[in-house]
């Protein structure tokens, strides 16, 4: 897909469900390889550079222990929220003169 996506046609895409993918898979893998394509190009065009090494090797060790992303936190009720006091707007304000 990368190198010409124009050649991918119909018997890719058979293939592809042949093996088990549904419509869905193919979109997410093609906007997935879509998007990093984009962001190499814009990498190589800006001058943007590599991380060293121990950069990688630390994101690494954070990712087999910790994952992508924590936990969404648990949702509280909404019984038991704060009523929110607002404040009360002035019956009139004066402007000041410099």
């Amino acid at each position: 897909m990368v190198h010409d996506s124009t050649t991918i046609g119909q018997a890719d895409v058979d293939v592809a469900r042949k093996a088990g993918w549904s419509d869905e898979a193919l979109y997410d893998a093609i906007t997935v390889c879509s998007l990093f394509q984009f962001y190499n190009n814009w990498i190589d065009a800006t001058g943007v550079s590599d991380m060293p090494a121990t950069g990688y090797e630390m994101s690494g060790k954070r990712l087999a222990t910790q994952g992508y992303a924590s936990d969404p936190a648990p949702k509280k009720s909404a019984s038991k929220k704060p009523a929110v006091k607002r404040a009360k707007k002035p019956k009139s304000l004066k402007r000041r003169r410099s």
